[in-house]
């Protein structure tokens, strides 16, 4: 369907004075430019599109490339939990030794007083 109505514009231009022949020819080429024009406004939409498209594949490379970098840092912070939990276990089975030799070192010290004690009761 074509855009300006190609009639009506005939019979304009024949109305102010022009020749048929002319009118027609005015007309055609008043018709073929909006339908150039439609075309190219077309294509720039089209090329505007497509690249808005290849702009946004861009950016979700990029958002990729950060998701990745981010993937890593979970996966060395993960790996420090793991070390960090490694160490604390470590060190609670130290400390839980240590509890032990103290323990049997205040139950000897105090075996030895109380046989002092005793000791010393005996020659009084």
């Amino acid at each position: 369907m074509p855009i300006t109505k190609e009639l009506s514009n005939i019979r304009k231009l024949e109305a102010v004075g022009f020749p048929h022949e002319q009118a027609e020819v005015l007309t055609d080429i008043i018709e073929e430019s909006h339908v150039d024009g439609q075309q190219s406004l077309k294509d720039f939409i089209g090329k505007m599109h497509e690249d808005t498209n290849r702009q946004f594949d861009e950016i979700n490379k990029r958002f990729d490339d950060v998701n990745k970098r981010f993937d890593g840092i979970n996966k060395q912070f993960d790996e420090f939990r793991k070390e960090m939990h490694t160490e604390m276990t470590t060190l609670e089975w130290r400390i839980k030794a240590s509890h032990s030799y103290l323990f049997m070192k205040i139950f000897a010290i105090v075996a030895g007083c109380t046989s002092i004690a005793v000791a010393v009761a005996k020659i009084l």
